[in-house]
């Protein structure tokens, strides 16, 4: 709608017409003086539109100007409170969780953006979906895979990492009943299959005894410290550089860093980034 030569009332300066506008200005003659106001502001408090379609029109956008406001303000407010929500997260050294995927479906996982605990192995709860106690929003899932070459068996030697997660925000593990886990809406990462091949899991493990040996078992998740998820995380930033992936590789491992109270600088191999970390898998 077209606002121009529309008569206006002005508590101070009278009666006027609209005789210029555009989206954040609008200017109204008074007789021989023009004065400009901010759109639509103005019509707030100081300008009256009598013609009542010209006023609908601008009180339309006003009040989509209030309704995105409000929105505005309850995404800080609901921000506020997940930051609050992620500072008392319990710190637990070992937070963080490897998948095997024994129980697992690749394509489901990566489709769904969910992974499943696994099952309980032995006891009263034997067969029952896993409560994922340690998991919280501040843990990382990290997807690891061995592949069957031929009519070979697999070889834990050359199980890789293909990707990782983090836990959706509001996740908490203690209350989690189905064993089912979701990913972060944005802190996702997938290697390639260049990326992949020669990102090994156990590079990363190795034992107190110094054996080389790796197995993983029949569990689905393995927990993991903190500051080994946190080198893995930088390893893959340094893969990343140059790809479409680095911002969000950047920021992934901000995130990570700070819901877990880690300063990225301290992190082995940071600057370089090479790590040389040798941790247990729990």
């Amino acid at each position: 709608m077209d606002l121009i030569s529309k008569s206006v009332k002005h508590e101070i300066f009278g009666e006027g017409t609209i005789c210029a506008w555009d989206e954040k200005v609008i200017s109204v003659r008074f007789g021989t003086e023009v004065k400009k106001f901010i759109f639509p502001d103005a019509f707030r408090e100081h300008l009256i539109l009598p013609d009542k379609q010209s006023k609908k029109f601008v009180d339309k956008i006003l009040d989509e100007i209030d309704e995105k406001t409000r929105v505005k303000r309850e995404e800080s407010i609901r921000e506020a409170e997940k930051m609050l929500l992620l500072k008392k997260l319990p710190v637990c050294s070992k937070a963080q969780a490897a998948f095997g995927f024994i129980e697992n479906d690749r394509e489901k996982v990566l489709s769904e953006w969910t992974i499943f605990a696994g099952n309980y192995r032995s006891g009263y709860n034997r067969g029952k979906p896993r409560i994922p106690t340690r998991i919280y929003p501040n843990t990382a899932c990290l997807l690891t895979c061995c592949d069957k070459k031929e009519d070979k068996k697999e070889s834990e030697d050359e199980r890789y990492i293909f990707g990782v997660f983090m836990v959706k925000e509001d996740f908490l593990g203690s209350e989690c009943s189905d064993g089912i886990i979701p990913a972060h809406h944005k802190y996702r990462i997938i290697l390639n299959d260049e990326q992949m091949k020669d990102f090994l899991l156990w590079d990363y493990f190795r034992n107190e005894a110094g054996n080389k040996s790796a197995k993983w078992g029949s569990a689905e998740t393995k927990y993991f410290s903190n500051t080994t998820m946190a080198i893995i995380l930088n390893d893959i930033l340094s893969i990343m550089k140059g790809t479409d992936q680095q911002k969000l590789s950047e920021d992934f491992l901000n995130y990570y860093c700070k819901l877990n109270g880690i300063n990225k600088r301290t992190i082995p191999g940071f600057v370089e980034n090479t790590a040389v970390s040798e941790h247990d898998i729990a």
